[in-house]
């Protein structure tokens, strides 16, 4: 088996000042256990197949502000190792690829290990990651020795933080080796050259994770988005949200486990003379709530049986009484708001104000009530619109979110990833299979 690594490599895009370079904190690894087929089966190879396809021409800012916050329990379930399985470059000149099958899968040593007591949804965890060394690789690929020779870095852990703002789960890999210094840019990889080269200083790998959800995806999926920063704390926040196009790359890792559901049989005693066996089944569980598909019109979506928007309790429990403007993932109130020209938002004028907190529950749809309509552009509308109504099982309004779509014709050509572009974390749209 020939290993053909793709290094995890990013690209500076300015001049960092040179520090001494520090101890090696890492410690050498021989091998990692490899993932077993029951993980990463066709039916998991055929659903990264269809997120690729989907991301691989789209713009990756979108897809990432479009996926959903992870649970705690979701990241350290099982062994908490999660592979690389894809990436994607902003640019799509420096490269894009996909595990197609488990040898692929199998063939690279890269994992990232989360770890941690989950006291609540969004708990703080640690983070191993584990890198192969390429010349120890290259040994391998030349028959000079065998697999499980190949030496692996194992670095210190670092924390995964939740970040309220966000949705992200975020952390730091100072873990970065200088392949090639430029003038203007240098490259840095994770992977180390040879083992026992020391990690640079100046710069540091900024990581920031969500989950891949929507009805046809049931394996667990990370985005992960990167991208490198100088080392000094106050420059490294300000470059926590990307400056520009091509300035971050995205990796998809999976733990390969699939999400599923348990039906219970009961059968009655057989023996018994002249009595037929009993079989009963325990009621399956209500499916769970999930994104829609990533580009399903938000008007089709609301015209499914059970469809639901959720407020982020956060951000909405001082505003939710009162009218607010969302755009651009922001939300300000009606006076203050200056959407820009040609931008699409969405106004909420709230109903009857004794009962519109239902709105900020866990499970609104038990108390709400939820329909949309949209209007096309034409015949005395300046822009398309599409219009969500919010009213309590006896049919008190609760609310209005009314979204406007300047630049286009119709409003069931809206998506849902247009419609999540404004409403990024303070509004989630969420369907039952």
């Amino acid at each position: 088996m020939l290993i053909r690594a793709v290094r995890p490599l990013i690209i500076v895009t300015f001049v960092l000042a040179l520090f001494a370079p520090a101890g090696l904190l890492a410690q050498r690894e021989r091998q990692i256990p490899a993932p077993s087929e029951g993980d990463f089966g066709k039916k998991f190879f055929d659903q990264l197949s269809r997120i690729f396809g989907k991301f691989r021409d789209s713009d990756l800012q979108r897809v990432f502000q479009l996926a959903e916050p992870i649970q705690c329990t979701e990241l350290v379930t099982g062994k908490g190792e999660w592979r690389p399985v894809a990436f994607f470059n902003e640019d799509p000149k420096l490269g894009a690829w996909y595990r197609s099958n488990l040898e692929e899968v199998r063939s690279d040593l890269s994992v990232y290990i989360f770890k941690g007591t989950c006291r609540d949804n969004h708990s703080t965890v640690q983070l191993t990651t584990k890198f192969p060394v390429a010349e120890s690789i290259d040994a391998y690929n030349e028959g000079k020795i065998p697999f499980d020779q190949i030496d692996v870095n194992v670095n210190a852990p670092v924390d995964a933080r939740f970040d309220t703002r966000t949705g992200v789960y975020a952390f730091d890999l100072p873990y970065l080796y200088l392949l090639k210094r430029g003038a203007t840019q240098s490259t840095y990889s994770l992977m180390p050259p040879r083992f026992g080269d020391k990690y640079v200083t100046d710069v540091t790998n900024l990581w920031d994770c969500k989950a891949v959800k929507s009805i046809d995806i049931t394996y667990r999926f990370l985005i992960c988005r990167t991208s490198t920063a100088d080392r000094n704390p106050p420059a490294r926040n300000q470059q926590r949200t990307p400056s520009g196009f091509g300035s971050s790359a995205y990796f998809i890792l999976s733990d390969g486990t699939e999400a599923s559901a348990s039906v219970t049989l009961s059968i009655g005693d057989a023996e018994i003379p002249n009595a037929p066996a009993a079989t009963t089944v325990e009621p399956a569980a209500a499916p769970a709530w999930q994104a829609p598909g990533y580009r399903s019109s938000i008007v089709d979506v609301g015209n499914k049986p059970e469809f639901r928007i959720r407020f982020n309790p956060e951000a909405w429990t001082d505003r939710i009484g009162s009218a607010q403007v969302i755009s651009d993932q922001k939300i300000a109130s009606l006076q203050s708001a200056k959407p820009p020209d040609g931008a699409d938002y969405c106004v909420w004028t709230p109903g009857a104000s004794d009962l519109v907190r239902r709105l900020l529950s866990g499970e609104p749809d038990k108390d709400v009530s939820y329909s949309v309509s949209g209007l096309d552009r034409g015949a005395g509308q300046s822009t398309a619109s599409v219009t969500f109504v919010m009213k309590t099982l006896t049919g008190s309004r609760l609310g209005t979110l009314q979204c406007f779509f300047p630049r286009a014709d119709s409003a069931d050509a809206i998506g849902y990833d247009r419609w999540s572009a404004i409403a990024g974390g303070q509004l989630k749209l969420e369907v039952r299979p």
